[in-house]
């Protein structure tokens, strides 16, 4: 019977572990100061007060990434009013970056083309130098419910023409 219950304890720490590692990528240790270590308990990388990021995936290509931003940085000022459930998007070959309101926020999203750039630019290309693309947004539970918006950096198939 307790070799029973141990291997069902076990099993949801697997099932916890797999879990996590479907929502956020791979599993690393994190601060606001550091960069991934592998193998230790994520934890989500804290920007401003509400605001966080993760890492994940793989093969993420930093030339196409940076040439989809610098699309995006040529619009500098301009606001934009992004509706509920509705996302602006910018790509290049293999990487989009797209800028989303959630689907459940009473009113539009306002943000700037530069406030767009400049997190994605300042921070979410460090997980793209790293092999891996990313997401942001202000909840630190980037797949959850909570939060306004969500920034990515996110594979893209090439387009045929």
């Amino acid at each position: 019977m307790k070799l029973t219950k141990l291997f069902a304890g076990m099993n949801i720490i697997k099932i916890t572990i797999l879990t996590a590692t479907a929502v956020f990528g791979t599993l690393g240790l994190a601060s606001p100061n550091s960069g991934q270590a592998s193998g230790a308990m994520l934890i989500p990388r804290v920007l401003e007060k509400r605001d966080a990021y993760t890492c994940y995936g793989e093969d993420a290509n930093v030339t196409d990434c940076q040439a989809a931003l610098d699309q995006l940085h040529q619009l500098g000022d301009q606001n934009f009013e992004v509706y509920p459930g509705t996302c602006l998007n910018w790509s290049q070959d293999t990487c989009n970056v797209r800028f989303c309101a959630q689907p459940y926020v009473s009113k539009a999203v306002n943000r700037t083309a530069s406030w767009i750039y400049h997190w994605a630019n300042n921070t979410l290309m460090g997980c793209v130098h790293g092999g891996q693309y990313s997401v942001m947004g202000d909840s630190a539970d980037l797949n959850g419910d909570g939060g306004t918006y969500r920034v990515h950096l996110e594979h893209m198939t090439p387009r045929h023409g």
